[in-house]
């Protein structure tokens, strides 16, 4: 009985910028293409902002939130995922606020769409919709 208490209690490890990046595996296309220029924009952007909230420069937020946005849970499972968090990318024109799926520990980000002179939204621009989409839980519980 002891052993199954054990695994339910909190875990002492501290979620770094370098935990939740080898967490979270981004979905690319292939190779070459001018889609997965965009998507490696989006990410980068994304690893920038991740960057910001784990020195604590963004207001309100951490790394738990985050995740939680994305799983469910502000902490990584004892035992670990049993479905790996990964991060998507969609094509938008305009609403760049990200979205997750619980159900399957996926974050939804936003790129540029492929054939348009639209671009990522500055960072300070952008940041600021990702702050508002993980400081409200909601948008991520779908």
């Amino acid at each position: 009985m002891p052993s199954f208490v054990f695994l339910f209690h909190p875990t002492a490890v501290t979620l770094t910028f370098r935990r939740i990046t080898t967490l979270l595996r981004a979905e690319f296309d292939t190779e070459g293409t001018n889609r997965n220029t965009l998507e490696r924009n989006a990410y980068s952007a994304f690893l920038r902002y991740l960057r910001e909230v784990a020195s604590g420069r963004r207001e309100n937020l951490c790394l738990g939130s985050i995740l939680q946005f994305i799983t469910g849970t502000d902490e990584e499972p004892v035992l670990g995922f049993k479905i790996q968090p990964s991060i998507r990318f969609v094509e938008v024109d305009q609403s760049y606020i990200p979205t997750a799926n619980t159900c399957i520990n996926c974050l939804t980000l936003p790129c540029a769409r492929v054939g348009t002179d639209s671009n990522l939204p500055d960072d300070q621009e952008l940041f600021s919709l990702y702050d508002y989409a993980f400081c409200n839980n909601f948008l991520g519980l779908q």
